[in-house]
């Protein structure tokens, strides 16, 4: 049983995605493969199937997993769903676009595990692939972010690098909370010569 399985008796625990994220999707192309790792109750990967991405949602909670299918079945939407540890997963696969919200908390005790974790995904991106990064506000997680794409991927550009404030209301109560989230997204690139038109 994952943690977050008490959490997710309440459905669409999360709320929606992200507006920036929204508008930042639909504009994107091409409308490939998506790999939502921590994917929850599919949020993130329920509407960037409704956009007509191929998306493949993980997660450790088979609960957030069985919803997410539920909805997906519900609105006529086509998921791929794997429910494991996706830290212990073997990522065969190679994916044009990558989601990471809120999984990665770099304390001091994860922060081997995570890194390795970014690793692993960085390698399994198609050129020209995308990866969406979304962490809690805060300096040490912003600058840790950014040192490991400085060191590790130099050449790749970074489209997205700034703060966002996200207001969650739970549909039950009405309360509302506030939260700021730092957005990444960095981007493959090219190999010399196979740029094509369609692509970004």
């Amino acid at each position: 049983m994952s943690r977050y399985d008490k959490h997710y008796q309440q459905e669409n625990l999360f709320g929606q995605p992200y507006p920036e994220f929204v508008a930042f999707m639909r504009n994107w192309e091409p409308k490939g493969s998506v790999l939502d790792v921590g994917c929850g109750q599919g949020r993130d990967a329920l509407f960037l199937a409704g956009l007509g991405y191929d998306v493949t949602g993980i997660d450790a909670s088979q609960l957030g997993i069985s919803q997410m299918m539920a909805a997906a079945k519900a609105h006529n939407l086509t998921l791929n769903s794997i429910a494991a540890d996706f830290y212990d997963y073997d990522f065969s696969q190679t994916y044009d676009v990558i989601v990471l919200d809120s999984i990665l908390h770099f304390h001091k005790k994860d922060l081997d595990r995570e890194l390795t974790l970014l690793h692993t995904l960085t390698a399994r991106l198609n050129p020209g692939g995308l990866i969406c990064l979304f962490v809690h506000k805060s300096k040490a997680k912003e600058r840790q972010l950014k040192q490991f794409f400085a060191q590790n991927h130099p050449t790749w550009p970074i489209l997205i690098a700034r703060h966002i404030n996200y207001t969650y209301e739970e549909p039950d109560t009405g309360f509302k909370s506030n939260s700021q989230f730092f957005m990444f997204f960095g981007q493959q690139p090219f190999p010399p010569q196979s740029h094509t038109p369609g692509h970004r």
